[in-house]
């Protein structure tokens, strides 16, 4: 066995990885926390150096491809690694790391800890199969299971409006995978098991209003994990009930993941031609554009302040998607840019927003006042992400914009160019009076001295969350980082190489 044919197995190893930490969870729990953080980050640690391992070789475009299991003689699951699945899975596995160790100072010492850490491991494992699936039929799976087995995530802690969030997340869910359901039933009716590739595996010469029905399914499918409006629903309410760990990654790479599937439909199921000789694409369009702007006017309003950061998630995202739309080159690198940028500005603002929780007692933007003073460390954590989400340079917020707006003008879509600018000016209008709360509000009456800040795991998780920030702001063009490995899948997406 050559070094390519074991290469071909580290996607595999990276998903089952973790899926055998969660397999662990319950009997590490028996041992103690010491053993269950040890062994659980471990294995965190290997599923991040495995995805890294395999950068170099989705940046050079050297294919890996495994068959995973045939299910008929015509089809089959299979795994392929490719630039915009390596830097997806990379994204998500370093921010599951962060949430990991976030979570072991964060989350309250009772009998749920095993099932929350098992669920937890086993989503990344399932969200890395999404990541590196090779067609439509693996892509379906693993989406599928990882977005039913987030329900016990969502629910961790169990009050009533966590319950309620939960039902309401469910349905929405099963909604969307009925969805994803038809659309593949007929993209396999259509073309029969196809490995995903640029330009596509639909042609122009099959009937039109079946390959319609096939867009907006997955269109509708997917986005609502997107929380691409109007399918955002479970959105707005699930990260207030939701435990912070999970609220960052919920936003930073599962609704990502939405996304993440809508690109796979749109640049290799059907493909840049098709998806503009189909007409489909102004209407994504337009439904991307009132996400943008409408969930940031709405955030703008929102005192709770994990409910603001969710709405910041809905319009986020429709950016990704409305780049989409424009099919064109330089705005899809730079969507891809910003699902990975956005990850780690958003799971560092729910890290933020989970310490003031836990250590004073605040959810609410207007509760904010002086907790500068108390929470330093926070607070600074939570200026730069807020700075980073509105696009100030030189941190990656900056980046993603920068490339979004140059890509648009590129695109000849300067009406695109004013709803970026309008979503960045609300961005500013629901982030700075946080910030500015946070560190120039009237002082609390507890004095400076009774500081509380985010400690241990809690800490670690936060500033390196910034510190990511930071590094993909002034070193985004190094070779490995995300603005490479967009620009490698862009140019398969358009037939440079």
């Amino acid at each position: 066995m050559n070094t390519h044919d074991v290469m071909n197995f580290l996607p595999l190893l990276a998903i089952l990885l973790p899926a055998m930490g969660g397999a662990l969870a319950v009997p590490l729990e028996r041992r103690g926390a010491r053993w269950r953080n040890t062994v659980l980050g471990a294995i965190s640690i290997a599923t991040c150096l495995l995805t890294v391992a395999l950068l170099p070789g989705a940046l050079h475009a050297v294919p890996l491809e495994l068959p995973l299991l045939q299910l008929t003689p015509q089809v089959w699951l299979h795994l392929r690694v490719d630039a915009l699945g390596a830097l997806f899975a990379t994204t998500l596995s370093l921010l599951f790391l962060l949430a990991l160790v976030y979570a072991a100072a964060y989350l309250p010492r009772h009998g749920r800890l095993a099932r929350y850490y098992g669920f937890l491991m086993l989503c990344q494992g399932l969200m890395l199969g999404v990541a590196y699936a090779g067609n439509l039929l693996t892509l379906l799976v693993f989406y599928e299971l990882f977005s039913l087995l987030t329900y016990p995530l969502v629910i961790h802690d169990e009050t009533p409006e966590a319950m309620r969030a939960g039902l309401k997340y469910i349905v929405y869910i099963l909604v969307g995978g009925s969805a994803v359901l038809l659309g593949v039933i007929v993209s396999f009716y259509l073309a029969g098991d196809q490995p995903f590739a640029p330009g596509g595996m639909l042609d122009a010469g099959m009937d039109p209003a079946l390959l319609r029905l096939a867009f907006w399914c997955f269109i509708g499918g997917f986005g609502v994990k997107a929380a691409l409006m109007p399918l955002h629903g479970w959105v707005p309410d699930v990260h207030p009930a939701a435990p912070a760990s999970f609220s960052a990654l919920l936003s930073g790479v599962m609704v990502a993941a939405g996304c993440f599937g809508i690109l796979r439909v749109v640049f290799e199921v059907f493909g840049v031609e098709l998806t503009r000789s189909l007409g489909v694409a102004p209407w994504l369009a337009a439904i991307a554009s009132v996400s943008v702007l409408l969930a940031a006017v709405l955030a703008v309003g929102e005192d709770d302040l994990k409910r603001r950061l969710a709405w910041s998630t809905i319009s986020q995202m429709a950016y990704v998607l409305l780049a989409v739309s424009l099919l064109a080159p330089a705005v899809t690198v730079a969507a891809l840019v910003h699902i990975s940028h956005h990850a780690f500005l958003k799971g560092a603002l729910f890290f933020c927003a989970g310490a003031f929780a836990r250590h004073a007692g605040i959810r609410r933007v207007s509760e904010l006042d002086g907790i500068g003073r108390r929470m330093p460390v926070t607070t600074a954590v939570f200026v730069i992400a807020a700075l980073g989400l509105v696009g100030v340079p030189p941190l990656s917020g900056f980046v993603s914009k920068w490339l979004l707006g140059i890509g648009i003008l590129e695109a000849g879509a300067p009406w695109a160019l004013v709803v970026l600018l309008g979503g960045a000016l609300l961005a500013a209008m629901y982030l700075l009076p946080a910030v500015w709360r946070a560190c120039f509000g009237a002082p609390l009456e507890v004095p400076v001295t009774a500081r509380s800040d985010a400690r241990g795991g809690m800490r670690f998780a936060l500033l390196a969350a910034a510190a990511v920030t930071v590094l993909l702001g002034l070193a985004a063009a190094l070779p490995g980082l995300p603005l490479s490995l967009a620009r490698r899948a862009v140019g398969a997406f358009f037939g440079a190489g």
